[in-house]
């Protein structure tokens, strides 16, 4: 079990796991690699996981890249770290 916080850690997959894809790390992507982490935390569900990508959005961590609708009608988000959250991302571990 991870012991950091799970917002920070979401900060973090952002930043370790963007370079995947072009377009950067999509909120459904980002709630299956947090339940594996943390299966016992009652946050880490998809409204939990939103608030939590809409906080570092605010603070400019991250930013929003790309919004569609996938084959089952859910609302994706990928999110790409900005260069101030990279900065930030060096004082964790």
């Amino acid at each position: 079990m991870n012991q950091m916080p799970v917002k920070i850690r979401t900060a973090q997959v952002i930043f370790l796991n963007e370079g995947v894809s072009n377009e950067g790390v999509s909120n459904q992507q980002i709630l299956e690699m947090l339940k594996n982490e943390y299966p016992l935390d009652r946050s880490v569900n998809e409204k939990g996981v939103e608030n939590y990508l809409l906080s570092l959005k605010a603070v400019g961590l991250i930013k929003l890249t790309s919004v569609s609708v996938d084959d089952n009608g859910n609302l994706k988000q990928s999110y790409r770290i900005t260069d101030y959250g990279a900065s930030r991302i060096n004082y964790i571990s």
